[in-house]
C-alpha cells in the first residue's frame, strides 16, 4: 500500500510513537522506504573561554617589566557556529540511526535527512521534493484556541496539501480545550 513515507521527529517520545504506526503500514509491502527526517534549530558558537583573566587588572607594587595593567584575555570560542551545526547534526542523525534500526533490521530501507529552520517548513519542503506516498507523525493533541495560539506543525503539514498526513496521537494524550 505505502512504499514510501516520511517520519517527522523532534527527538520526543512523543513523537516516536509514530514508528509502530509506521510499521503496521509497511508490513508485507516490498521494497518499501521509511525517511527518518528530524529539524534541528541553528546552534550558535558554544563554550565560550577565556585563556586568562576575564577584565584588566592592574599589577601594582611589583616591579620590573610586570609593572602596570594586565589586559583582559578574549573570548575564544571551542566551537564557532558552523562547527557547531556539524557536531548537532551530526548528533540528530545518530538519534535518527538508531531509532531506525529496527526498521532497517527487518529488511526496511531506511534513510535519515536532518535539516535546520522553522520544523513546518522544512518538513513541507522536503516532503514536496521527495514525492512521499504519505508523512506520518505524531501529535501533542492540542486543538481549538490552544492550537492556534500556540501554532501546530501537524496542522501547518496538514493544510500544506503537500501528501496525506497520517496523524498519530500517543495512548493516554487527549485533547486539551477541543474535539479530537
Amino acid at each position: 500500500m505505502f512504499k514510501r513515507l516520511l517520519v517527522p521527529l523532534d527527538g520526543s517520545k512523543l513523537s516516536e510513537a509514530a514508528l509502530p504506526v509506521v510499521r503496521q503500514l509497511i508490513e508485507g509491502t516490498e521494497a518499501a522506504e521509511v525517511t527518518l527526517f528530524s529539524v534541528g534549530q541553528r546552534p550558535k558558537g558554544t563554550d565560550r573561554r577565556r585563556q586568562g583573566p576575564s577584565r584588566p587588572v592592574p599589577i601594582s607594587g611589583v616591579t620590573g617589566p610586570a609593572r602596570g595593567v594586565l589586559e583582559a584575555a578574549p573570548l575564544v570560542y571551542a566551537e564557532d557556529p558552523g562547527q557547531a551545526i556539524e557536531r548537532w547534526e551530526h548528533e540528530l542523525l545518530e538519534y535518527l540511526a538508531d531509532l531506525g534500526r529496527p526498521l532497517k533490521d527487518s529488511g526496511v530501507r531506511v534513510t535519515h535527512s536532518v535539516h535546520f529552520g522553522a520544523p513546518a517548513e522544512a518538513i513541507i519542503e522536503f516532503a514536496r521534493q521527495g514525492a512521499f506516498d504519505a508523512i506520518v507523525m505524531a501529535t501533542h493533541g492540542r486543538s481549538g484556541l490552544s492550537d492556534v495560539i500556540q501554532g501546530s506543525v501537524t496542522a501547518a503539514v496538514i493544510r500544506s496539501g503537500v501528501a496525506p498526513v497520517l496523524v498519530v496521537r500517543p495512548k493516554g494524550r487527549r485533547s486539551e480545550g477541543g474535539a479530537a
